[in-house]
């Protein structure tokens, strides 16, 4: 331990002599390290941390699953079916998949709150108790039991000022009391999240909709796999049951809930990960550069030490130890720019990011970081150490060998970084070329100046479609009234973000195993002026009016989509469809006239096509959908404005409460953002990796001028030889300029055959760009090596100036 400190000290004072290199040195590293440490706490967060409850790898998600794909949704039947002849799970619990959020009333101002319904199971499922009082009782969770609410501990805090006595005093919640039971402890996350929690108080129904999430705990001993198979005769007994309600090719699926919550942000993820670590090896290869040329300098005082009777390994020691200072320096900057970094990185990331809320620079990021930094410091530390520690230094012959070593070792380490800059650098312009792509696609409909905003239409007073449809027209006529607003509508969701699907059945067209007479379409009811708000263009005949009430011939209007599918080469106005008939008499709806045909619009997603979809007047919904959907998702709205859509949000707020008071409208975005929203996760994706990929070339061009202005420092006296004996600048500056260029176009070549592998696992995160573009290819090479020639212009120019007699002279 003493002689480690005599290093420690040794190395200190030799690092504080040249500062510049030190600082330069521990700069790169902090860059590295600190990136890696912002990256390793999202990662680990999300994809490693354990769930925040009790003995999570015994929870699981079971979901239904079809050949090729599979649905998170479940119907009532089917979750008490499983719960009540499942025998691998201690306990099952549902709840709202979406959430449709409440309204809390009763204060000085109403508020719509994130709120889900669950079965009484669900907080004993997760293993977590309320703080204060108690969770759901199973008599609680029945049709007409009482009316009970769990609230979150932010809310408890910010609405209620923390007050224990809140717990048994009755809240209204959607215009009814309702008895708080209990309150969650601090920190208490389930996806989706929710502030306020009722209970489901449903019954099973063969005429049920899938539209629950189940979760599960495990028994002791069973196994995720295990309990894939022990459901399996679950579906066949209740298929057995009831052959109508399910569906030949579906199954039942259990997934670990960590697997299904992470989703598919874990491709993204990984691949930010082997960016950043590609940062942090470039950053290490500037630094053993920026070591080898100081052991150019050093080779007097090491030769001394040689003489002195030092050996290779005491020697490779303390050039090592120096190494790890810095190491241990840059890891401690590093640390500060991670605490700093990782705020501005979660300020700019997607909402959708899953267990966001828990990304935090706790211990195992430090222990990380230490990690990093202790291989850093012998990654980049020891091959210096070897070709500085070389015996013998003061022989001539001995020197120029191990200058020749240095020599060969940094030019191995620039065509390394430039190889790596290269693949990020191909990598980013992969994303960015996918998402320029996406956010080019035609959505279908025009974003610009609409207002959106959400409501939770609860309460007994909305429990039909005519009370509903009611109070739409009174808000709607109000709106439109508004200075500003040119049309105002109600939608069940909106564009790009997940709604309801519905089968239908062709009138007049005989049964076939083709599906030509029956098949499934995106559901969607809404106003008349729905489809002039947003800019959707009418194809073929006609857009709702008010004239399609309640009382009149029942109206569909259908987009392309759904026209080329089931009506190729036919004009559909005039057909008739119905709409729920094999799915139960929930959905069961009326007879329907198509009025109809309007544009596609990407209901789904931009990357995703236009899928079929069928609209209703809000006014003609059965009442039985009315319920359900009001239930299960907010109601949607949008307004047309001739102004700034955001400058209108307060006086939309204001007319919505001046017809009911309980009923605040919340979640008012622009429809631009909304479009922005669905593809917040890609440009995230591409904003960091381009970020990476930038500073890489900046690490790299930073690496290839200092190899070549060492070079050059080292050849002065060739350099004056040659210009002695008639050299002109100009083949001078080519020299220096082609060696330089040597070693960028030799790291070029290799970082595209890595790049032409690596890009592979980008497929699932590109969109209309193939992984090995050749356009892509060939740009990037080009730029990376004009980045290089002007690294290697700079040092070549500083040896046309070098005087021939100066150079001599100093030989």
């Amino acid at each position: 331990m003493e002689t480690l400190w005599q290093d420690v000290r040794y190395g200190l004072r030799m690092l504080g002599r040249t500062p510049g290199f030190t600082a330069v040195a521990v700069l790169t590293l902090a860059l590295g390290i600190g990136a890696n440490s912002a990256i390793f706490s999202v990662v680990y967060s999300v994809l490693l941390r354990p769930l925040p409850y009790p003995e999570p790898d015994r929870l699981a998600q079971v979901t239904r699953s079809y050949t090729g794909g599979g649905s998170p949704s479940v119907s009532v039947l089917k979750f008490h079916y499983w719960r009540d002849h499942n025998q691998v799970f201690e306990r099952l619990a549902a709840y709202d998949i979406l959430g449709a959020g409440f309204n809390l009333t009763g204060g000085s101002e109403p508020e719509r709150v994130r709120g889900i319904r669950v079965s009484a199971d669900f907080f004993p499922v997760l293993g977590v108790n309320p703080l204060l009082g108690r969770g759901f009782s199973r008599e609680e969770d029945v049709p007409g039991g009482p009316k009970a609410a769990v609230v979150s501990h932010g809310l408890w805090q910010r609405r209620f000022g923390g007050d224990p006595a809140l717990v048994g005093r009755a809240v209204h919640i959607g215009g009814e009391p309702h008895v708080v039971i209990g309150v969650m402890p601090p920190g208490f996350r389930f996806a989706p999240e929710a502030d306020v929690w009722r209970a489901l108080q449903l019954a099973p129904d063969l005429n049920d909709a899938n539209y629950l999430g189940v979760i599960g705990r495990l028994k002791p001993g069973q196994t995720i796999e295990g309990a894939k198979a022990a459901l399996a005769p679950l579906v066949q007994q209740l298929r057995e049951q009831h052959p109508a309600f399910m569906s030949r090719t579906e199954n039942i699926r259990a997934t670990g809930l960590r697997e299904q919550i992470v989703g598919d942000a874990r491709p993204a993820l990984l691949m930010l990960a082997g960016a950043v670590g590609f940062v942090l090896l470039i950053a290490c290869a500037n630094v053993a550069n920026l070591l080898l040329a100081r052991a150019a300098a050093r080779s007097q005082e090491i030769a001394v030490r040689v003489a002195l009777g030092a050996g290779r390994g005491r020697l490779v020691r303390q050039l090592l130890t120096e190494s790890m200072v810095l190491a241990l320096t840059g890891g401690a900057l590093g640390i500060l720019l991670a605490r700093w970094g990782l705020p501005a990185l979660l300020a700019f990331s997607p909402g959708n990011i899953p267990r966001l809320g828990e990304i935090t620079l706790d211990t195992r990021a430090l222990g990380f970081t230490l990690l990093v930094s202790l291989a850093t410091g012998i990654v980049f530390g020891l091959v210096p150490a070897l070709a500085a520690s070389r015996p013998h230094l003061a022989d001539s012959i001995k020197a120029a060998s191990a200058r020749r070593s240095r020599v060969t070792a940094s030019r191995l380490l620039v065509v390394a970084e430039t190889a790596m800059a290269l693949v990020l650098l191909i990598g980013a312009a992969l994303l960015i070329q996918s998402f320029a792509r996406l956010r080019a696609i035609d959505p279908g409909f025009d974003p610009r100046r609409v207002l959106t905003m959400q409501m939770s239409l609860t309460g007994s007073q909305y429990q039909t479609t005519a009370q509903v449809s009611g109070f739409q027209r009174l808000v709607l006529d109000r709106l439109e009234a508004v200075p500003g607003v040119e049309a105002a509508a109600t939608v069940t969701n909106l564009p790009l973000e997940p709604g309801p699907d519905l089968t239908f059945q062709i009138e007049g067209r005989a049964e076939s195993r083709t599906g030509e007479d029956s098949g499934g379409a995106q559901y969607r009811a809404a106003s008349a002026h729905y489809f002039r708000a947003i800019g959707i263009p009418l194809r073929r005949g006609r857009y709702f009016t008010e004239t399609d009430t309640a009382s009149s011939t029942p109206a569909l209007i259908i987009n392309e989509a759904m026209a080329r599918r089931y009506w190729p080469g036919q004009d559909p106005i005039g057909g008739r469809i119905t709409i729920g008939r094999s799915v139960g008499r929930m959905f069961l709806d009326s007879t329907r006239q198509i009025v109809g045909v309007v544009g596609d619009t990407r209901e789904l997603g931009l990357d995703r096509p236009a899928p079929p979809a069928m609209f209703v007047p809000h006014t003609q919904v059965p009442d039985q959908i009315t319920l359900l959907a009001n239930r299960v998702i907010p109601t949607s709205w949008v307004i047309k404005t001739r102004v700034e859509p955001l400058s209108l949000t307060a006086a939309v707020q204001r007319e919505v409460l001046g017809v009911d008071r309980e009923h605040p409208a919340a979640n008012v975005r622009s429809l631009e953002q909304v479009v922005g929203d669905s593809t917040a996760r890609q440009n995230f994706n591409m904003l960091l990796l381009g970020v990476f990929a930038a500073l890489a070339v900046a690490l790299s061009a930073v690496g290839i001028y200092g190899v070549m202005s060492c070079s050059v420092s080292q050849r002065q006296h060739e350099i004056g030889i040659r210009m002695a004996l008639g050299a002109r600048r100009g083949g001078i500056l080519n020299m220096v300029v082609a060696q330089g260029m040597l070693l960028a176009l030799a790291g070029v070549g290799l970082g595209l055959a890595g790049a032409f592998g690596l890009t592979r696992l980008l497929a699932t995160l590109l969109f209309g760009v193939r992984p090995a573009d050749p356009a892509t290819f060939a740009a990037v090479a080009a730029l990376l090596a004009a980045v290089a020639l002007a690294a290697c212009y700079l040092p070549a120019r500083r040896a046309t100036r070098v005087d021939p007699l100066v150079a001599l002279r100093y030989e």
